[in-house]
């Protein structure tokens, strides 16, 4: 593996781009991530990016409270986002099979957000860090189209402590994806961005 990552870096950087949703839980409830990456893969072995990920799945609880002599309720959304750093190692690679292990540390926030009254609201909002192992497979069925299944966990390192919920848990994704240099290097292949890529 060391002699591997060691020769990879020898290679000038591509850069690359990915995008996509990820589905988690937080406690009994499933949460959909979706997120976003930028980065740099040396020789199609090692890649390195940063992004920036929130959840889109309205997940709710009811807060009751006082107010001018009678018990009002709002409902309350629970809010999370995070930026992040992502290691990925590809262990394994032949002409339609890839076998990575992808690190991901990321920081962030988790809230409530409300509505009362015609105003908006922010209660709970607290700093979060997390870490996600995960281990991807992916089928090409051409170069630039294929199959993928991830499977992972999210680690909390740091918890919101105001927000009485597990964030830690599994994680997966599965689907069709597009490699977008490939896709652009089909389709225009004599370009000299098609050449860098």
């Amino acid at each position: 593996m060391m002699d591997t990552l060691r020769a990879s870096f020898r290679y000038k950087p591509k850069p690359t781009f990915t995008f996509g949703t990820r589905n988690a839980f937080i406690e009994n409830s499933r949460a959909d991530i979706w997120g976003i990456r930028f980065g740099i893969a040396y020789h199609k072995r090692v890649r390195i990016s940063t992004g920036y990920s929130y959840m889109t799945s309205d997940l709710t609880e009811q807060l009751f409270f006082p107010d001018a002599g009678a018990t009002q309720h709002v409902t309350l959304h629970m809010k999370l986002n995070y930026a992040s750093v992502c290691f990925e190692y590809v262990y394994f690679k032949t002409k339609h099979w890839e076998f990575s292990v992808p690190l991901q540390l990321g920081l962030g926030s988790s809230r409530y957000e409300y509505s009362y009254q015609h105003a908006d609201h922010i209660i709970d909002n607290r700093l979060i860090a997390l870490y996600e192992p995960m281990v991807a497979t992916e089928y090409y069925i051409f170069p630039w189209l294929g199959a993928e299944v991830d499977v992972g966990l999210r680690l909390m390192l740091k918890n919101n402590n105001a927000i009485a919920k597990n964030f830690n848990g599994p994680m997966y994704a599965f689907g069709l994806f597009l490699a977008y240099d490939e896709l652009f290097k089909a389709i225009f292949p004599h370009s000299k961005l098609a050449q860098k890529l």
